[in-house]
């Protein structure tokens, strides 16, 4: 659960108003409101479950209104569903909005930022504290600046080859568990606090990635624009050949590639994985390999036709 309390901590906000339970109230919504039209006693279209904003005109109008008539809107502004109000531009609240909220213990806050510069700010925030989140087994690296989630069964040597592309240059950011945020669209992924900077190497134990291989081997978080997943190769397994067909992996909502490599005895999975994120890329700025061999087939094919058609030609033309 995410409160006014942690927004308020995040922003270094001045609390001019609540005790600690009104400063626990939840946010549920990133968006945000300009309470002028209810200041004036207009609520048709009021929604209670936003962080509300005051500002200089806020500010002004209230000074030209009557202090009673603006504490009835008031009581109704500081209500039990809505987080909190701010008071921008390190402006005094309001006597009769402080005067309301301390009625119904509402939490107010202060803060010396411009108003829309705030306004901006928080949304942002609220954006990545309140997006959809979930948890998947597996590890998460930034290869060549691509965020890929390295996945498969326990076992399977996830980790291992993590710990070579490690030792390659690339960096990680989670190994074993990834968290997951969908912020805008785009998957984020973060390691778990309890587990940060550490792998797990079957035989060896844990060991502090960043001690070993030095702070530039760890990232913080990653978009994730690839998903691998680590197959074991058996008898009769079928593999594609060509790359024609392009799997998805669903995450949130959303879905991203997701590339199966068979894992068998002499394959360097680490080189494997630098080559699969290469020819990604090269997808992605609009290079598409298979597309290009398969023009050249088309292309040798309609050569040899022609020589054939040619060839037919000169046949007819001498038994003529």
């Amino acid at each position: 659960m995410f409160t006014s309390l942690d927004l308020a901590n995040h922003f270094g906000f001045k609390i001019i108003n609540g005790n600690l339970k009104a400063l626990h109230r939840e946010i549920k919504v990133q968006e945000l409101d300009r309470p002028g039209l209810q200041l004036l006693g207009m609520f048709s279209f009021h929604q209670d479950d936003r962080i509300m904003l005051i500002g200089n005109k806020e500010i002004a109008l209230i000074n030209d209104s009557d202090p009673e008539f603006i504490y009835k809107n008031a009581l109704q502004l500081c209500s039990k569903n809505a987080p909190a109000i701010i008071v921008c531009q390190n402006e005094k609240c309001p006597e009769p909005l402080l005067r309301a909220a301390t009625k119904n213990n509402f939490p107010i806050f202060q803060t010396p930022y411009e108003t829309t510069d705030i306004m901006s700010r928080i949304y942002i925030y609220l954006n990545e504290a309140l997006a959809p989140r979930t948890s998947v087994h597996g590890c998460l690296l930034d290869v060549f600046g691509v965020g890929i989630l390295l996945l498969g069964e326990s076992g399977i040597g996830k980790s291992e080859v993590s710990l070579d592309l490690i030792k390659k240059g690339h960096r990680i950011i989670a190994d074993d568990s990834v968290n997951i945020a969908s912020v805008r669209g785009t998957l984020v992924g973060t390691c778990p606090s309890q587990i940060a900077g550490m792998m797990e190497v079957r035989g060896i134990g844990i060991i502090d990635v960043a001690r070993m291989f030095g702070i530039n081997s760890l990232e913080k978080k990653a978009n994730i624009s690839l998903a691998i997943s680590l197959v074991r190769y058996e008898k009769g397994y079928r593999v594609e050949r060509l790359g024609m067909k392009t799997e998805r992996y669903e995450i949130l909502s959303s879905t991203i590639p997701l590339i199966k490599l068979p894992v068998s005895p002499g394959r360097s999975m680490a080189e494997i994985i630098e080559t699969a994120v290469t020819n990604f890329k090269l997808k992605d700025n609009g290079y598409d390999t298979t597309y290009e061999f398969q023009k050249r087939l088309e292309t040798i094919q309609a050569q040899k036709k022609e020589k054939e058609h040619n060839l037919k030609l000169i046949m007819e033309s001498e038994n003529d």
